[in-house]
């Protein structure tokens, strides 16, 4: 299928319903969060992995792609606990930030490890704060963004709002603001 130009010379676009991005009509994956178009149109996403660390059973998975936009509610889930929801294209997941912070990077030496070449060896560290978790970044070549910014320096990020660190979002959690 090719792009066709519409009454107005511009080409088609669809929504993609993970992330909203705007995509050509004919992409069948999103390469912002990498939602699969082509599968079943049906499928409901699968419930998360029960709180004992459980898998999904095959027969619950209902393909080879499953929808993985469960960021909000694992923030949601954890209430006033404080950590950070690390959402990439293939794994949403809780971790805990301790008082003294939470170092991430591509080292292993990192409390939180990413394995993209796009991130520093030691890309940044997060301490919670009453106001939000303060990050700072550690000399990284390619920056984590906050609403659009790069993080130079040091930034609150209010708990619920979120960075992206090289196409991987990190999720505040934490208390309510009073």
């Amino acid at each position: 299928m090719g792009l066709t130009r519409s009454a107005r010379g511009s080409y088609e676009t669809k929504s993609c319903p993970r992330c909203g991005a705007e995509l050509y009509a004919d992409m069948s994956v999103c390469y912002g969060c990498l939602y699969d178009f082509t599968r079943d149109a049906g499928h409901a996403p699968s419930a998360l992995p029960s709180p004992a660390g459980t898998a999904p059973s095959p027969d619950d998975l209902g393909g080879d792609t499953e929808d993985l936009s469960v960021a909000a509610s694992l923030a949601q889930r954890r209430g006033a606990e404080v950590g950070v929801v690390v959402r990439t294209a293939s794994v949403d997941l809780w971790i805990p930030v301790s008082g003294c912070g939470t170092s991430v990077g591509r080292d292993p030496s990192n409390d939180v490890v990413l394995h993209s070449l796009a991130v520093s060896r030691r890309h940044l560290h997060m301490v919670p704060t009453s106001d939000g978790m303060e990050v700072e970044d550690l000399g990284s070549k390619n920056p984590a963004t906050y609403r659009g910014r790069d993080v130079s320096g040091r930034v609150i990020v209010p708990y619920g709002d979120e960075i992206d660190l090289c196409g991987c979002r990190l999720v505040m959690t934490g208390p309510e603001a009073s």
